[in-house]
């Protein structure tokens, strides 16, 4: 995949892995933030043939893993449809017939009301889970480092196809953290995109993982 922010070098995500784009200029951070956003043309994809992207359908921009709010209520759909899809007919029978028994209690103390109260049932699972106001374990999601893991093992686990975007990593990462997470992404198989605002010589790189900057002066350094 070809990645690149207009009028500059492209960024080639071939392999899996973290990849850092480093931004010195405020013009360029904005740039390629609202890029990711959808909010500008600054950012163009491609495959290796030059097939254009979308890049709101290729590319799952997180935002800061703190400041972002609870970034994983968005996947929840996508949880909710993966677990629905590998639950085992016992289970899904167990539920509906809970889901009966439910119906049929209520039903019969409707009848005791003056007013003639009635309610509607259908076998939806989702609209139970919803019910259940099912989530995330928020003791999960409370270290920047347990968000981007959670985030990850979502677009795993639900065979997500955009890559994650998150910003200011640096921000909140132990140079060790940072090779956990790197290693992490390889083992998943997945491409993680990494943008920070920093200075070249201020960010601590994890090992053999790909950085591309630019300078204040709108220069390209990779």
């Amino acid at each position: 995949m070809i990645l690149t922010y207009v009028t500059h070098k492209k960024w080639v995500f071939k392999d899996p892995g973290i990849k850092i784009i480093g931004l010195q200029s405020p013009i360029a951070y904005c740039d390629i933030i609202q890029g990711f956003q959808g909010k500008n043309k600054m950012l163009l994809c491609s495959e290796d043939d030059y097939n254009p992207f979308d890049i709101g359908k290729t590319f799952d921009f997180i935002d800061d893993p703190l400041l972002g709010g609870d970034i994983t209520k968005k996947y929840m759909p996508h949880i909710v449809n993966n677990y629905l899809k590998d639950l085992d007919e016992e289970n899904r029978n167990k539920m509906i017939k809970s889901f009966y028994s439910l119906e049929s209690i209520l039903q019969d103390s409707l009848l005791l009301e003056d007013l003639p109260l009635a309610i509607n049932f259908d076998e939806d699972l989702k609209k139970l889970l919803k019910l259940t106001e099912i989530h995330l374990d928020k003791s999960m999601l409370l270290s920047p480092y347990g968000i981007i893991e959670t985030v990850l093992k979502i677009h795993q686990t639900c065979d997500l196809k955009t890559i994650p975007v998150v910003c200011n990593v640096a921000h909140y990462l132990e140079k060790q953290e940072w090779q956990e997470l790197a290693s992490l992404v390889k083992e998943m198989n997945l491409i993680l995109v990494v943008i920070e605002f920093t200075t070249k010589e201020n960010l601590t790189i994890p090992k053999d993982v790909p950085f591309y900057f630019i300078d204040k002066d709108l220069i390209d350094w990779y």
